[in-house]
């Protein structure tokens, strides 16, 4: 198939795709049970925020803030912004919780550009701020073609003050591309990633994808949640993922060309999610579309879920269905995330597993753990 030819078929697909208003079926699942599975790491990495996405048969997690262990199992100097790793699934087709790979590179997974204070690897500046080239969301696998798979990541050029607060609340957002030759014979090798454009969105502008994404029939839908909480959708064909101009919006319960301002009316989408981190997915089971995650001003490890029938809406009233143990150190828990690959059938089974970053205090500092839950719905 031509280039031309398939973005005349995207163009189709756009236009016929979540383009009709359906009718609301209410539906709030409830939690039959909740198993926490146990903690995924790394015995040599301690890392921090890690999502992740189904890559063939094995899982690919992508991390942010991560570093060594000290002789005392102490986490310790350098930090460095992003990592990534491997893991495995047992016999049983449940998860493996060991995260592997990389060769122990201690350089950013995703790697910083020239002005983002790349000079070490956190990205520390010399007036004591950083870039914090942190992920949100796990990577979009989009396509597998000839043993290849290609998969994006949107990330804010977030620039912070040491207390994590920022004088640029809505910077420009960069797109990352992985890819990964499923022929690889070493396992420890991570999938290859480029910075496709530092300024994909420009600095200003709605963060579409950063907040999370997913693929459905060829189309990918993108979130955005700037700094005014508003959260907004774009989609794009997932040919088209590298080119804005195939780009569309939702605004006034419409998909237009014209990218919205970033306090532009009618762009929110109500109740899609509860306003904190998670993560976001077609539950082919129930037949729709789903968030998992956290209350937009909250550090505990209470779950929130919505559930609708279009992506655009109705939403649901988000939910809280499960609630952890929350760390004893600043910021107990965040970063929570579900992870439909991590099932044996995908989304096609009534289950899903879900994990958050648990922060405790340890040895005078802090101590970053991901329990991972698996819940089972009624």
């Amino acid at each position: 198939m031509t280039w031309p030819i398939c973005l005349f078929l995207g163009s189709l697909l756009l236009h016929d795709v979540s383009s009709t208003v359906l009718p609301k079926r209410s539906f709030t699942p409830t939690v039959k049970t909740a198993t926490v599975v146990g903690n995924v790491a790394d015995p040599a990495i301690n890392r921090d925020s890690c999502g992740s996405v189904r890559i063939n048969d094995r899982n690919f997690w992508t991390c942010r803030d991560s570093q060594p262990y000290d002789s005392n199992g102490v986490p310790t100097l350098p930090i460095w912004a992003s990592s990534a790793s491997w893991s495995n699934f047992n016999a049983d087709g449940t998860p493996g919780l060991q995260q592997y790979g990389g060769g122990g590179s201690r350089s950013p997974y995703f790697p910083y550009a020239a002005d983002e204070c790349n000079g070490n690897s956190a990205g520390s500046c010399a007036d004591g701020s950083r870039y914090a080239i942190w992920p949100d969301s796990p990577p979009l696998v989009a396509s597998t073609v000839n043993n290849i798979v290609t998969a994006y990541t949107w990330i804010r050029k977030e620039h912070i003050n040491p207390d994590l607060s920022t004088n640029d609340p809505d910077p420009a957002t960069s797109l990352y591309k992985m890819t990964y030759n499923l022929g690889t014979a070493d396992l420890n090798v991570l999938p290859m990633v480029t910075l496709v454009d530092e300024n994909f969105w420009l600095y200003g502008s709605i963060p579409y994808g950063a907040y999370g994404n997913v693929i459905k029939d060829g189309i990918v839908y993108l979130f955005a949640k700037p700094s005014n909480g508003i959260v907004s959708l774009a989609r794009v064909p997932v040919a088209s993922i590298e080119d804005k101009s195939q780009y569309q919006y939702w605004v006034n319960n419409a998909w237009t060309s014209s990218m919205p301002a970033i306090n532009a009316a009618n762009i929110s989408i109500p109740n899609v999610s509860a306003g904190g981190q998670g993560t976001y997915y077609f539950s082919t089971y129930w037949n729709k579309w789903v968030w998992i995650g956290q209350a937009g001003i909250s550090v505990s490890a209470d779950f929130f879920i919505t559930t609708a029938d279009s992506i655009t809406g109705p939403w649901e009233s988000p939910a809280n269905f499960y609630s952890g143990q929350t760390g004893s150190y600043y910021l107990g828990a965040y970063s929570l995330q579900a992870h439909p690959g991590l099932n044996s059938d995908g989304t096609a089974t009534n289950e899903i597993y879900i994990s958050y970053t648990k922060n405790d205090a340890f040895q005078g500092t802090s101590l970053y753990s991901t329990p991972l839950i698996h819940i089972q719905w009624n």
